[in-house]
């Protein structure tokens, strides 16, 4: 009876033995990596549109404060409230709506970084 040796981490075939991953065709490996970038490449146009209509979200607001329709009180207290719609849903009970929008605007005062970049906003205009 022989007995063979176990094969070395570094002699051909090993990998194959070790993972259950034998040696493909040619190409492949190419076309396995072209297959996992078109789906990231799909994935990110999936989810391109959906960032688009986050950032225009409040694109109107601006367009609005700028021409001068809004003040950036008003224009600040529009985007508080979208926050909140899109947070909490249409569906959300008015009082919890109120409470998390009286803490998003005193975080708003609270904050020096914020408040410093509202009131040069306010002197812009």
């Amino acid at each position: 009876m022989k007995i063979s040796r176990p094969a070395t981490p570094g002699s051909p075939g090993t990998l194959g033995r070790l993972s259950g991953v034998g040696r493909g065709k040619p190409g492949d490996f190419a076309a396995k990596l072209d297959k996992a970038s078109e789906k990231s490449r799909a994935a990110h146009v999936q989810t391109k549109p959906s960032a688009q209509a986050h950032s225009s979200s409040v694109s109107d607001i601006g367009a609005a404060l700028k021409a001068g329709k809004l003040t950036p009180e008003a224009a600040i207290d529009k985007v508080i409230d979208r926050i909140v719609a899109q947070q909490l849903g249409i569906h959300a009970a008015p009082a919890a709506r109120e409470k998390i929008g009286a803490a998003l605007r005193e975080r708003l005062a609270d904050d020096p970084l914020l408040s410093a970049k509202i009131r040069a906003l306010t002197d812009e205009l």
